[in-house]
């Protein structure tokens, strides 16, 4: 049964072996496929090359083959492509309707480290740090492959990280994370007391029942219960995060009332703060 459901996936592709150079962008993955009854791994390649030629012929498209159980177990097929390097590949490609993306099952990787102008100029290219100057913001930094924005900025006197989850290719999602961040620095006395509040709200007794564990603190046990303006002073904001679609969530350190956890409170702009936690 698991022989035929493999060759259920090579019949999706071209019977014909092609040779290609491809730049790979990602590491590689593994996951359950045709209803969980074999794993296939899968990359992506930044772009693809013709092997006469070395002229691009295509750009991001996603690479797949099946693995038996053994292979999947032993976990080396994680190690068939490495992030940035060129390969000489013979690989089939996908038959069916036109995917958003081209599709390609590798049969057989030939080459590895294989020189290619046009490919290594891309990779050069797109692994340029891109630089924003923003009025408000200063200088934010693009991570391609993780999709943010980062830099600083001063919040109640001191230098916070700011980090702007972006959709890379809806530019709108960039102007829309900034707009977030600018508009909590306007009014950040105001938004800095009511996430403290929130903060101190939800979590001082949780702090207090940390704190009453001797082992883990030197506090002294006869002093009085962390009070929620204490437990909202305490807190050290190290950093705002802001997701695409507007909600953010502002990082403090806890002071050691968790022994080192991180204190989050997430919120929007049109609700306020929303919830708060502790994490790490």
């Amino acid at each position: 049964m698991k022989k035929r459901k493999i060759k259920d996936f090579i019949a999706l592709y071209a019977p014909e072996d092609e040779e290609k150079l491809v730049l790979i962008q990602d590491g590689v993955s593994a996951d359950k496929t045709f209803l969980d009854t074999f794993w296939a791994a899968h990359t992506h390649a930044l772009a693809m090359a013709d092997v006469q030629t070395g002229q691009v012929i295509s750009g991001r498209c996603y690479l797949s083959w099946p693995l038996t159980d053994k292979e999947w177990d032993a976990g080396d097929y994680s190690k068939r492509f490495t992030k940035g390097q060129i390969y000489r590949i013979k690989a089939r490609g996908w038959k069916g309707d036109a995917l958003y993306e081209p599709q390609w099952y590798v049969t057989e990787v030939l080459e590895e480290g294989v020189p290619c102008p046009a490919l290594e100029e891309l990779w050069a290219e797109y692994t340029k740090p891109i630089l924003l100057e923003d009025e408000v913001l200063g200088t934010l930094t693009l991570d391609r492959e993780m999709s943010y924005f980062s830099g600083t900025c001063q919040w109640m006197g001191k230098e916070i990280q700011i980090s702007l989850d972006v959709e890379m290719e809806n530019h709108a999602s960039w102007t829309r994370t900034r707009n977030v961040m600018k508009k909590l620095l306007a009014e950040q006395e105001t938004w800095d007391k009511s996430l403290r509040a929130l903060a101190a709200r939800k979590l001082t007794a949780l702090a207090n029942e940390w704190l009453a564990d001797n082992d883990q603190t030197d506090r002294d046990p006869e002093q009085d219960p962390i009070t929620e303006e204490e437990f909202a002073r305490r807190i050290l904001l190290t950093e705002f995060s802001v997701s695409p679609g507007g909600r953010f969530t502002a990082w403090y350190e806890d002071d050691d009332m968790f022994w080192g956890h991180v204190v989050t409170v997430e919120g929007t702009l049109k609700k306020g703060p929303l919830r708060a936690d502790i994490q790490g």
